[in-house]
């Protein structure tokens, strides 16, 4: 990435309304189920970070909005959404403020993911992962100002899989996705528009933020799907 990050301005913590997206009481990701839990100011965990970019670029969010790599933010699996944390590396006290907009990193010994901007600017991007420290500075408010603005819904997205010749081919593909993946986390379709190909479709519900996930779970199954917006 071609982006000097020591340029990008250190965002100010604010309170902010609670998204209307990613906040479930609880979702499950790989079988496991994660519970959304309050957090006050003042908390902090010491764990290992990691970091995201290229490859979910533009996708969705867990809060719904897109995930921009150049943009200090990070993922986290229970914190109610939007939180601001100001994350510190310990291996070399670097420090920086960043938002909590996403949900993961979803491996057993992770605290959070941050996105590729964060971890160039806390030093860690070339070695992958650090230990640091967060520090939770202000928390999301389920107060009047949500209803006074809510989040527009966020558009479906469509994993394009693969197209093929005959449906019997497009079908046991299919067949293959929904074995991996959780009929209530995604709907997958097989699609023709009379061009003679045969579209393998995934499309991931939007509101509990799992996009990514199921993302993930095509790119393990051997594909490289391609995202689309419904019209």
């Amino acid at each position: 990435a071609s982006i000097d990050v020591a340029s990008i301005p250190e965002p100010k913590a604010q309170p902010e309304p609670l998204a209307q997206y990613g906040n479930p009481e609880s979702y499950e990701v790989d079988g496991v189920t994660y519970r959304v839990e309050p957090v006050g100011a003042g908390f902090t965990e010491l764990g290992t970070a990691s970091w995201y970019g290229r490859k979910f670029h533009g996708q969705l969010t867990s809060s719904g909005e897109p995930f921009d790599m150049f943009q200090f933010t990070a993922a986290h699996k229970t914190m109610p959404i939007p939180a601001w944390i100001r994350v510190t590396n310990v291996e070399n006290d670097q420090s920086l403020v960043v938002r909590v907009n996403d949900r993961g990193p979803f491996k057993e010994d992770r605290v959070l993911d941050l996105s590729w901007a964060a971890a160039e600017r806390l030093g860690f991007a070339d070695q992958g992962t650090a230990k640091v420290r967060y520090e939770v500075l202000t928390v999301p408010t389920s107060d009047a100002a949500l209803i006074a603005n809510p989040l527009a819904k966020p558009a479906q997205a469509i994993f394009q899989v693969t197209a093929v010749s005959t449906e019997i081919q497009a079908q046991k593909v299919a067949e293959q996705i929904r074995r991996a993946v959780p009929e209530d986390q995604a709907t997958v379709r097989v699609e023709s528009n009379g061009t003679g190909l045969f579209r393998v479709q995934v499309l991931p519900i939007t509101d509990l933020g799992i996009e990514r996930a199921i993302y993930e779970q095509l790119v393990a199954l051997g594909w490289s799907p391609q995202r689309l917006i419904a019209k």
